[in-house]
């Protein structure tokens, strides 16, 4: 009998969709799919529609409506929004008209209005609500308010994804009458792994009515219907038998989406029929985006902090072993603190003619046994480690970390973790029931029916290492070693690797103050034209909050790089193939913001994806696209291109511009840092950024060359050795 998952069904080519809109889809300018309902709102008969042209659909639904001939391609085609949104009146009544191009077709959607329209005045105090942390309230918590308040569900939830793909309610606003779920964890299949990702794609989701009937599309097979970024697509009955089964008579979804995954969801639900319309949806959406920036800008405090507290622990270390000559003295005076930090219960510190223990640790025999089952290993770590063979009146650590210190001396640091018994609150006991379909000899699974709370604990486990932990013991490790190599006649080797370390680390300094200006610029003028500009459109808050986002993940990723370097005295870059269209695009209108180049002409031919590094690629294009638009930004009509070709084994990309050009006169101080022409007088700048390409490029084993022509214009070319295969 073949069994039928969760998984396996094919929610996005579902044929259906809900009652509270009509939905069109035209393929080479002909209705190839249009819902049952479309009678209603055309005043034709079904079949009539399919062959009709997007032009014509539109005569009929609203005549008034002025999208018409290249307009209706303008609007599917705008870079700037994912889609062409109006609010018009069809037969007296309000409703949403949305237009986009998805998987090589063009989709019209007209749903209903709510007769209460969103009131945007109200944005500036939801967004202080959610900067609001007295009394320990979470952004979480705020965001769960704001959305009740906005939708008036029953209960909004904050879930969150665990590393089970599993989920925890983490924050929760409710009405009175209703129960807490706070807390409460939610089994993996709850959210099957394709459902997973049409959140990750399409950010807001909402069921009007769990009772109403699908309304089908006609036309072509379901399966010729993508409907991943259709806000009208029906809801799978399986899903809708969960909820039916919950009590639950609408619901609706906001993605929370943490560097591009899916982190959790805005989960809402109500007691009966509530249709939640498109401003509605945009407008949580928006204020999900903000409590992310805000989630993440706090983790990043908290990050800076303890790296501040580890950075004085380690410093002093490194101090006391450089001045004192016995190690063993040196770790006794740091064992607690260390131990404290990796928040162990116990530690030790064993060489081969003495143990030190701080703590609560395991007795000799067990010891002895944990040496055995881990072996030679130089670094071994886990939160489940068992030790067989002894009576249950022993103490139990399953959380065993060991780390070789000296490993020619075999000197080693324990640290250890005694058991914690996890109580889980679940809605409903975690297991898949499945049904059986005799006639067509498959088993699927079946909607849970229960949500009552059913308790699991979990023993044999301590709590989880996190990497912020392990990274510490292993750099108080390399510090150790250091020290004892210093003292080994080392000192001359070690030496030239810090200044080679403290070098790098000044050069990526100068790098990170010299490219954090672009974002910051970026940050400033956004914040500027929304504190200034009256009457801000929703889709100019969309883009104005996205550019924030983004600066501050650029800064967030610079500043990890200066972390990694200080933490371990290099930073070891990971190489990935990568195609920086999107990141040139996004340089561009920066700089052209910046540079105050709003009349620029740029074009971008074919980009050929590349190995890199996403930070030094990211950097390398911000200083040569931004040099190209600042020393053209003078010019009547400032242009600049970037194209790239493949050359045998290597690709190179050139960026061409018509600005004041170089004398290559001087070419030799083209790359030097601080070195800056004679011709940029007038022009804001360090003289750093070429260097700063020059380092990058090696880095990257890429090569560069100059053509240029004063008054006329300059193209650099960088010749990458790495290449990749398309993506």
């Amino acid at each position: 009998m073949r069994e039928v998952n969760c998984h396996d069904e094919k929610i996005h080519l579902c044929g259906n969709i809900q009652s509270f809109g009509y939905l069109f889809i035209f393929e080479d300018d002909k209705c190839v799919g249009v819902s049952e309902n479309c009678a209603v709102i055309m005043g034709a008969a079904c079949p009539t529609v399919l062959g009709m042209t997007l032009e014509a659909v539109l005569d009929h639904v609203a005549p008034s409506f002025g999208l018409r001939g290249d307009k209706i391609e303008q609007a599917v085609s705008q870079s700037l929004f994912a889609r062409f949104v109006e609010r018009l009146t069809i037969h007296q009544q309000d409703y949403f008209l949305s237009l986009y191009r998805y998987d090589g077709k063009i989709y019209l959607e007209i749903e209903d209005c709510n007769p209460q329209a969103v009131k945007t005045t109200k944005l500036y105090y939801y967004a202080k609500h959610l900067e609001d942390q007295r009394e320990g309230k979470s952004c979480w918590q705020a965001l769960t308010e704001l959305i009740k308040d906005i939708i008036h569900f029953d209960r909004v939830m904050i879930y969150r994804f665990m590393e089970d793909n599993s989920g925890q309610v983490i924050a929760e606003s409710r009405s009175e009458e209703l129960e807490s779920l706070l807390n409460y964890r939610y089994p993996e299949f709850d959210i099957p792994a394709q459902a997973r990702e049409l959140y990750r794609i399409f950010h807001a989701r909402h069921t009007a009515d769990v009772d109403e009937r699908a309304i089908p599309i006609l036309g072509k097979a379901a399966e010729n219907f993508d409907l991943t970024r259709c806000s009208l697509r029906a809801l799978s009955p399986m899903h809708l038998q969960y909820l039916k089964n919950a009590g639950v008579k609408a619901s609706a979804s906001f993605s929370i989406i943490v560097d591009d995954e899916l982190w959790g969801l805005v989960a809402c639900q109500h007691r009966e029929p509530m249709h939640v319309d498109l401003s509605q949806r945009h407008l949580c959406t928006l204020l999900t985006q903000y409590a992310v920036n805000r989630y993440l800008a706090d983790f990043q405090k908290e990050q800076v902090r303890m790296h501040k507290s580890l950075s004085q622990l380690e410093h002093s270390l490194k101090s006391d072993l450089l001045i004192k000559r016995d190690l063993y003295d040196v770790l006794e005076n740091y064992a607690t603190r260390i131990m404290e930090v990796m928040n162990g219960q116990g530690l030790i510190i064993k060489r081969d003619r003495a143990t030190m223990t701080v703590g609560e640790v395991p007795d000799k025999k067990i010891l002895k046994k944990i040496d055995e089952e881990i072996g030679t290993n130089e670094f071994f770590v886990t939160n489940r480690f068992k030790c067989t063979g002894f009576g249950d009146d022993v103490e139990v650590f399953p959380g065993v970390l060991r780390i070789s210190i000296l490993p020619i001396t075999n000197w080693y640091l324990y640290i250890f973790r005694k058991e914690r018994l996890v109580e889980e609150v679940w809605a409903g006991k975690p297991e898949k029931v499945m049904q059986i379909d005799v006639e067509k000899k498959i088993a699927f699974p079946s909607p849970r029916t229960s949500f009552e709370a059913w308790k699991k604990i979990t023993k044999g486990k301590a709590e989880k290492w996190l990497p912020s932990e392990l990274a510490f013991i292993e750099n108080i490790t390399h510090i150790i070693q250091q020290s004892i190599a210093q003292r080994g006649g080392e000192i001359d080797k070690l030496n030239k690797e810090l200044v080679r370390s403290n070098n790098a680390l000044d050069t990526f300094g100068y790098t990170l103050t010299h490219d954090l200006k672009n974002p910051l610029t970026t940050i400033q003028l956004t914040a500027q034209m929304l504190l200034y500009k009256k009457d801000v459109s929703r889709e100019f808050l969309e883009k104005s909050m996205k550019n924030i986002l983004e600066g501050t993940q650029l800064m967030n990723d610079m500043m990890d790089k200066v972390y990694q370097m200080s933490k371990v005295n290099h930073v070891d870059f990971v190489f990935e193939p990568i195609n920086p269209r999107s990141k040139i695009l996004n340089i561009v209108e920066n700089c052209k913001q910046q540079y105050q180049v709003t009349h620029l002409e740029f074009k971008m031919g074919e980009t050929l994806p590349i190995m890199g590094e996403r930070t030094l690629i990211y950097q390398l294009f911000l200083n040569l696209i931004g040099n190209a638009i600042k020393y053209s930004s003078k010019k009547e009509n400032p242009k600049v291109t970037v194209n790239s070709v493949r050359e045998g084994d290597t690709v190179r990309y050139d960026v061409k511009d018509n600005g004041i050009g170089i004398d290559l006169k001087e070419s030799e101080r083209i790359f030097e840092i601080f070195g800056r022409m004679s011709n940029t007088e007038g022009y804001e700048g360090s003289g750093i950024g070429l260097s700063i390409v020059k380092q990058i490029a090696n880095k990257l084993n890429a090569t560069l060359h100059v053509e240029s022509e004063l008054g006329i214009g300059t193209t650099f070319s960088v010749t990458f050795n790495d290449v990749a295969v398309a993506i």
